[in-house]
């Protein structure tokens, strides 16, 4: 186990914003580093000032020679990537050469240099060639890799000629992600900065194998904590204006973290009992002799012990508290027969549901499933192109919208606050934000103003202090902190009404789900219990798909295929080895279209019709 990268006493602020200091560490080689901390604490910073984007205030970073880092942005594919070539072509280019076109870009920053017109011109057909050269090398080999990933993950009809505009988020992130795990052996230190983003359950899981079989370093920045759970070995913590690391796995690290919040507030009560001690002999002796020497040393302790804060209180936790409106019968909501398509796109076929009174619904499936749009046409929003969705008098929904689109952009949080809410005063909707961490002149911000994660807290903030008894949510813990997540999950385990929630955080659905609906195929499965509970019910119906025994289950018998190389089927769990037979027929063709048209299965018998 070597060290191949070490922080000593590294500080970074941005004006009178201290983000940490004095931050000392090693990172070894066979790490795998969970990046922790509240939004906005500095960790996508920290990612920076270790790749060398952004220089420390104070301190430095030593790296191991010839090391080589890669880095996925949370927005990896950006608008100046026209296409996919432009983007492997700019996140291709071996460090050596970044180093060295930096250095040239550097020495043509400074304005003397273009007195001579010759060696400006020559620095310029360098960085030219060398962009041309490192290119032209790196990201071909990448692409040929990153190729075979994106059959793992189902991607079809990409090329380097597509169109980045024309790709989901989804889309994007599982390029980008194909990317970075292509020719793991070439690099050294991996840092993924909340690298599930846009990612569905399925895809989060292939991405936990790829973390799994990278052979070198990775730190990663994420609030999904079933992943960290899984995954890391030592998790660094930005907490205040420290980085304190943890070598622990992240269920030990919570462990270790609430015995030192405990320890803290214990400090903080003694604290607070000796100043109230001092303040009494401060008061007694000040009667005596107001100026005396002994007064003045006292009251300078005394400050010095006012600074101490509590820590643990003074952490940013929401506290959500949902009012219920009017009751109402056994159903909430019920569809019969419902169908919904856009295009050649079926979303629904024919589908039934119920939605019972008091239910936790945890809805998932598939990114592009149409998740959303079952919660528009439960809403009203949008309307069945067949059957019908009922929704029973007395109740009274609140929703909150994947996009936060509920919000007026050009009102400012205090005016979007009191709007439709004539009982609310300015000093209560001040109040009220305060608590959401929308303090002093924020109030006055406009919403457009806001990153994702405050969008989101106003929008649930605004959701709250309505009277609903059946709240819908499209994905309420995107852009939050852990903090936040535990909040909501508190809150709507503590909500004595029906919620529906959209989510693709594992553990969150844990916590708070008693029934999932599982969008799949245009159908909806319900499976009653948390998403553990999912998870093991429809893998005992998936894991014997490709057995030749099950020929029953196929309405047109099966088809021979063989295994050119190891895959796993991320939708059975089923790893394959190569040469290993699987057989497919209409019951599980689905599950296998991607490792057909991928070459990891090839034909070696027709159909063969089953036996009557």
């Amino acid at each position: 186990m070597d060290v191949i990268l070490r922080a000593q006493a590294i500080s970074k602020a941005f004006g009178h914003t201290v983000l940490f200091d004095s931050a000392s560490f090693d990172i070894y080689d066979t790490d795998c580093i969970g990046i922790i901390g509240p939004n906005g604490s500095g960790k996508t910073t920290l990612l920076k000032v270790l790749l060398g984007w952004i220089p420390p205030n104070d301190g430095e970073i030593w790296k191991k020679e010839h090391i080589h880092l890669r880095y996925l942005d949370q927005s990896a594919i950006q608008a100046k990537d026209a296409n996919i070539q432009d983007f492997f072509n700019r996140t291709t280019k071996p460090d050596s050469i970044n180093k060295e076109i930096q250095t040239y870009e550097k020495e043509l920053e400074d304005p003397e240099i273009y007195e001579d017109t010759q060696r400006v011109e020559d620095l310029l057909e360098k960085i030219q060639q060398l962009t041309v050269t490192a290119n032209k090398n790196a990201s071909i080999n990448r692409w040929e890799q990153a190729q075979q990933l994106f059959a793992d993950m189902k991607l079809k009809d990409i090329s380097l000629e597509t169109k980045t505009k024309t790709l989901s988020g989804g889309e994007r992130q599982k390029i980008a992600l194909a990317s970075v795990f292509a020719q793991p052996k070439e690099c050294n230190l991996l840092l993924l900065d909340e690298p599930t983003n846009h990612l569905d359950i399925e895809t989060i899981e292939w991405l936990e194998q790829q973390v799994l079989d990278f052979p070198s370093a990775v730190m990663m920045i994420s609030h999904d904590r079933y992943l960290l759970d899984d995954l890391v070995d030592r998790v660094f913590e930005l907490r205040g204006t420290s980085i304190d690391v943890f070598d622990a796995r992240f269920s030990e690290y919570e462990k270790l973290r609430s015995l030192k919040d405990h320890i803290k507030t214990q400090e903080y009560v003694k604290s607070q009992v000796l100043i109230r001690r001092q303040q009494r002999v401060i008061d007694t002796m000040t009667r005596r002799n107001r100026y005396d020497k002994q007064i003045r040393s006292k009251i300078k302790q005394l400050e010095k012990m006012k600074r101490v804060e509590n820590s643990v209180i003074k952490e940013y936790l929401l506290k959500f508290q949902f009012k219920a409106k009017t009751q109402y019968g056994k159903n909430v909501v019920d569809g019969k027969a419902v169908s919904k398509h856009f295009g050649d796109t079926v979303i629904l076929d024919h589908g039934d549901f119920e939605v019972l009174s008091g239910q936790k619904i945890g809805v998932i499936g598939a990114n592009g499933c149409g998740k959303t749009t079952f919660l528009k046409m439960i809403i009203g929003a949008m309307e069945p192109d067949e059957g019908e969705i009922h929704m029973s008098s007395g109740v009274r929904f609140g929703y909150f919208d994947q996009g936060h689109l509920s919000l007026k952009q050009e009102n400012t949080l205090l005016e979007e606050m009191q709007r439709g809410q004539l009982d609310i005063s300015e000093t209560d909707a001040k109040g009220l934000l305060g608590q959401f961490n929308f303090k002093e002149d924020m109030v006055f911000h406009k919403v457009q103003m806001l990153s994702g994660g405050e969008r989101a807290r106003l929008s649930l903030l605004r959701l709250l202090i309505q009277p609903y008894n059946f709240l819908i949510l499209d994905e309420p813990t995107n852009h939050m902190d852990m903090e936040s997540k535990a909040a909501i999950e508190s809150a709507i385990n503590a909500y004595p009404g029906t919620v529906m929630v959209v989510s693709h955080d594992r553990r969150f659905l844990d916590m708070i789900a008693d029934t999932i609906f599982f969008m799949d195929h245009a159908k909806i499965s319900e499976y009653k219990g948390n998403y553990t509970s999912f998870r093991v019910q429809h893998q005992k119906k998936l894991v014997h798909l490709s057995d030749r025994n099950l020929a029953h289950l196929s309405s047109s018998g099966l088809e021979k295929y063989v295994a050119t190389k190891a895959f796993t089927c991320w939708s059975t769990k089923t790893k394959h080895a190569k040469g290993e037979y699987v057989y497919i027929g209409d019951h599980n063709e689905a599950f296998y279209d991607w490792a057909i048209e991928g070459g990891f299965l090839r034909q070696v018998e027709t159909k063969k019709k089953r036996r009557s």
